[in-house]
């Protein structure tokens, strides 16, 4: 489940997790998904009501945000993308990627890898379920929803004599009812590389939770299985000097209008300088992989930016506040390192492999992967995100606000922000959204 950090450099304090989202405000929350909801009730016969009169079972109130994303009309767009094994390749080519995987793979501490059955979402053509047979894992089911990928996973997997170790499944992982090889308990091991820009971008954390719940065997491993989203405040003059120049001139025409509207965009890029870190970096929140299910996936928030308390009583006569779905609300509180202007913040991301906090209970250190902005550069990069003016700050100058994270309104798979800067040199708090599509990566 999430959690969302906040402090000062030096300190910081956990805020409680919101709570968990009811069926209903999913739907309110996503257009694409209360369509595709209605479509399916749309369907219903006559022998469906037979069977609630005499008492069947009705799941309806439990389907997760994964399965209605699954049925989504935008999921086939999505899946065909990948069809094409060039938009694989930039993942694939990640050396610190591979790097880690493979590290945390040969970490896996004694039975927990050997000899067990794993699970791979999301295999695209098919290179973490070789690492993980080669690592010794006695079979692999790897599952994706695009059928380009699936047809060249198999060959890749054959041209490294690995088919009898591989299972390859095409299908959408929420809509399959059952797996080849997966013993009665469940697999051992469920892993994936679902992270994508700013962590949350494609939906994947949906499925993956989806997949814990249905496929883990109880006390299985999930990999990796800790995830956290960092910010800092950015100093990004070169970049918006840089845009300013780009769009000055044009065919002798002046187009800098369209300046304003290019700094609403999130970009996808990297740190350049040591300086444009204006702060210290901060973890907002922080997933345990282990024990998510797809009910932690989203959860609630007032739109006054107080997440909903389940034992509160609204007040007799007191108007219900507005809703929303999101994956984190994340307070933040930055100290300013020098005299200079904030122009946004930049977010980066961490994955941790753990095996179920194993290595650290043998005194090892995790396996880590960041796409911090001072480590090794991976295809991930960081998303810069500007604000509609930049703010003067001095040195030790407290910057606060908040920064909302949900599913996007018309692509799920997409990611919204609602960021919110307070600073005392500021008469309003600046506010601002953004929208990271998932094609970033």
């Amino acid at each position: 489940m999430a959690g969302c950090l906040t402090g000062r450099r030096s300190t910081s304090r956990q805020v409680s997790t919101p709570p968990l989202l009811p069926r209903h405000s999913v739907e309110a929350a996503h257009p694409q998904l209360r369509r595709c909801r209605r479509a399916q009730e749309a369907g219903t016969g006559e022998d469906e009501e037979e069977g609630e009169e005499e008492g069947e079972d009705d799941d309806d109130d439990d389907i997760s945000f994964a399965s209605r994303l699954a049925a989504s009309d935008l999921n086939a767009a999505y899946f065909r993308r990948w069809d094409d094994p060039a938009v694989h390749q930039s993942m694939m080519q990640d050396r610190v990627l591979t790097a880690a995987w493979r590290e945390a793979l040969a970490a896996a501490p004694p039975g927990a890898l050997e000899g067990r059955t794993v699970l791979d979402v999301g295999c695209g053509l098919g290179l973490l379920s070789m690492l993980a047979a080669k690592a010794g894992a006695a079979r692999v089911v790897a599952v994706d929803g695009s059928e380009g990928a699936v047809d060249a996973a198999r060959r890749i997997i054959k041209a490294n004599g690995l088919s009898d170790k591989i299972t390859v499944v095409h299908g959408v992982l929420e809509e399959l009812d059952e797996l080849p090889g997966m013993s009665p308990s469940g697999f051992d091991v469920v892993m994936s590389n679902w992270m994508g820009p700013a962590l949350l971008g494609g939906g994947m954390m949906a499925t993956l939770a989806h997949a814990i719940k249905k496929w883990l065997r109880p006390g299985g491993v999930v990999l990796p299985d800790r995830v956290s989203l960092w910010a800092a405040g950015l100093e990004d003059r070169d970049a918006l000097q840089e845009a300013k120049e780009s769009w000055s001139r044009v065919a002798g025409l002046d187009m800098s209008a369209a300046l304003s509207q290019v700094i609403k965009h999130p970009r996808r890029d990297v740190i350049t300088r040591k300086a444009q870190l204006l702060t210290a970096p901060q973890r907002l929140a922080v997933w345990d992989l282990t024990e998510l299910r797809p009910e932690h996936v989203l959860v609630m928030r007032r739109s006054g930016g107080r997440d909903r308390n389940e034992e509160e009583e609204e007040e007799e006569g007191e108007e219900e506040e507005q809703e929303e779905a999101v994956y984190a609300s994340c307070p933040f509180r930055f100290t300013s390192l020098r005299d200079e202007r904030l122009f946004g913040l930049v977010l980066f991301w961490e994955a941790l492999w753990t095996w179920g906090g194993a290595l650290e209970g043998e005194g090892k250190s995790p396996v880590r992967f960041t796409t911090h902005p001072l480590a090794s550069s991976t295809h991930y990069q960081q998303i810069m995100i500007d604000m509609p003016r930049t703010v003067r700050v001095a040195a030790d100058d407290e910057v606060s606000g908040e920064l909302v994270l949900k599913p996007g309104s018309t692509d799920p798979r997409d990611v919204e922000m609602q960021l919110r800067v307070e600073h005392g040199g500021a008469q309003q708090p600046i506010t601002a959204s953004y929208r990271v599509a998932h094609l970033a990566v």
